[in-house]
């Protein structure tokens, strides 16, 4: 009985719940793929690099036979040993000779045992990413030197933004929003893709995302571009319910309100041998002017009546009866003189 109650209350509580908590996600982590590496335009990677930067959705560290590294050499293709270092997210295939400008290099890397049995309950099929992935890396001329980035800011857009909350899955409230957009230079641009990106906003880590279970690569950002971001200012109210669930069941967000606001981007060599901070900004964001109500019409004031008029009496107000308005009151004294010649002709 005690169990019956039990369940019988757990239903209701659910039945009962405000949208937010309906609306919680439960995200499963997807495991299939063979992951990515981060490299320069044209699959290049400078020679001063740690190793072949990767990430996945399983690590690499205990399971090298995930990964065949060969060095090619004219027509010859030369087996390469290597390990693996983690270093953050982000792992390195580190070769055990020294990289060298010119070198060529060919990286598989295969997704693991259980990810490949994972993929029979997959509906879509065309879903599914590649078991493993080959790719032929040419080690660059010269090492890279950051340096030379700057900042610039896109003009506003107004609407609504979807903003990852604790407890509901994502929250949406009116809001202007504005890219940003890393600027490097041109000697830098070709390796943009290859560079790790990460922005603050007064002095906070900007890690937003349009839900929990969305899943963004290290490095990059809920716009996708590397090097871009999407800025935001709070316009109008937020939903009450995910703002109480992110209380409860989870780290409360404080998103910026309309004003001016500290911007800078952290740019980072995967394996952190340089990092470099971009000169703050200021970003100004204003919400747009909320329409003023129609002015209403001044009521206009009758002309002085004549002293010898008798004053109009206001009518009686009709009445409901049952959904249906009686209207004058002249049809009912016809209805009265019609059933009092009624009862005349009966007495004669």
């Amino acid at each position: 009985m005690r169990r019956t109650w039990t369940g019988l209350g757990l239903g209701v509580a659910l039945f009962v719940a405000p949208w937010g908590y309906a609306r919680a996600c439960s995200c499963g982590r997807d495991i299939v793929g063979a992951g990515r590496l981060y490299l320069g335009a044209g699959d290049v990677l400078p020679p001063d690099a740690t190793g072949f930067p990767w990430f996945g959705p399983e690590s690499l560290v205990g399971a090298p036979e995930r990964v065949k590294l060969v060095r090619i050499d004219g027509k010859r293709r030369v087996p390469v040993k290597f390990t693996i270092v983690k270093q953050s997210e982000i792992e390195f295939i580190v070769p055990a000779q020294r990289l060298e400008p010119g070198q060529i290099f060919e990286v598989t890397v295969r997704e693991s045992d259980r990810a490949t049995d994972s993929r029979q309950y997959w509906r879509d099929k065309s879903e599914l990413p590649p078991i493993d992935f080959t790719t032929r890396v040419t080690i660059g001329a010269e090492p890279l030197r950051l340096t030379g980035v700057s900042l610039r800011v896109g003009e506003p857009t107004n609407g609504t933004a979807k903003v990852a909350a604790s407890g509901s899955c994502w929250e949406e409230f009116a809001a202007v929003e504005k890219p940003l957009r890393v600027e490097l230079p041109p000697e830098l641009e070709p390796m943009r893709d290859y560079l790790l990106y990460t922005t603050s906003v007064d002095g906070l880590t900007w890690d937003h995302a349009p839900s929990l279970c969305a899943s963004i690569d290290p490095g990059r950002t809920w716009a996708g571009e590397a090097g871009t971001d999407k800025l935001f200012a709070v316009c109008g109210p937020r939903d009450k319910h995910a703002v109480d669930d992110t209380k409860l069941l989870g780290r409360q967000r404080q998103f910026p309100q309309p004003g001016p606001h500290r911007v800078e981007v952290r740019v980072a060599t995967p394996d952190y041998a340089q990092v470099l901070t971009t000169a703050a900004i200021t970003v100004e964001f204003s919400c747009p002017a909320k329409e003023a109500a129609p002015a209403q019409p001044a009521a206009s004031t009758p002309p002085p009546r004549p002293a010898n008029e008798p004053a109009q009496q206001p009518e009686p107000p009709a009445r409901e009866a049952r959904g249906c308005a009686i209207g004058e009151p002249g049809f009912a004294w016809v209805l009265g003189l019609l059933g009092l010649g009624r009862r005349r002709r009966r007495r004669r």
